[in-house]
C-alpha cells in the first residue's frame, strides 16, 4: 500500500503542483472532477473488470491514492497544456490516455493489476480516453459559462 501512496499520490501531486504552481485555478476547477470520475470508474471496474494489489476488503481503498493523485493530476495537466500551452486538444487527450495506459500496462506486467471478464489493455485505454474527453468538454463549458475578461484576468 505504501507503494500506491508514493507512486499513485505523492509523486503525482508534487509533480502536478510544481507544473501548475502559477496556475492553481486548474487544480481548483478540474481536480475535483478528476477525483469524482476516477472514483466512479474504479468502483465499477473493481466489481466487474479488474483488481489491484494490495488486496483489501474494499478494493476502492487500494485505489484511493490513484483516485486522489495520478488520475486527477493528469487531467489537470492535460487541460493546462490545452489552454495555456496551446496544444491541440485531441493529441493532448490521446497522449494523456496513452501515458496512463502505459503506466497501467507496466503495473499489470509487474502483477499489480489483474484483469478479468474480458477486460484488456485496449479497454483500459478507452477508460482513460473517455474521461479526458469529458474533462475537455467540461473545460469548454466553463469557457462558455465564464468567458475571459481582459481587464480582470481569466479563469
Amino acid at each position: 500500500m505504501i507503494g500506491n501512496i508514493i507512486i499513485g499520490l505523492l509523486l503525482p501531486l508534487l509533480f502536478g503542483v510544481w507544473i501548475l504552481r502559477r496556475h492553481y485555478s486548474f487544480l481548483v476547477l478540474y481536480y475535483p472532477l478528476g477525483v469524482a470520475v476516477s472514483a466512479c470508474i474504479n468502483n465499477i471496474g473493481f466489481n466487474f473488470f479488474w483488481n489491484i494489489l494490495p488486496n483489501t476488503r474494499n478494493q476502492s481503498f487500494a485505489a484511493l491514492p490513484m483516485d486522489l493523485g495520478i488520475y486527477p493530476i493528469t487531467g489537470c495537466i492535460m487541460i493546462y497544456m490545452i489552454q495555456v500551452r496551446r496544444k491541440r486538444p485531441w493529441p493532448a487527450i490521446f497522449v494523456s490516455s496513452l501515458l496512463l495506459t502505459l503506466i497501467e500496462w507496466t503495473a499489470k506486467m509487474m502483477g499489480h493489476v489483474i484483469y478479468f471478464n474480458g477486460w484488456n489493455i485496449f479497454w483500459t485505454f478507452w477508460s482513460y480516453f473517455l474521461p479526458f474527453v469529458l474533462a475537455y468538454g467540461y473545460s469548454r463549458l466553463l469557457k462558455i459559462t465564464f468567458p475571459e475578461r481582459s481587464e480582470e484576468g481569466s479563469i
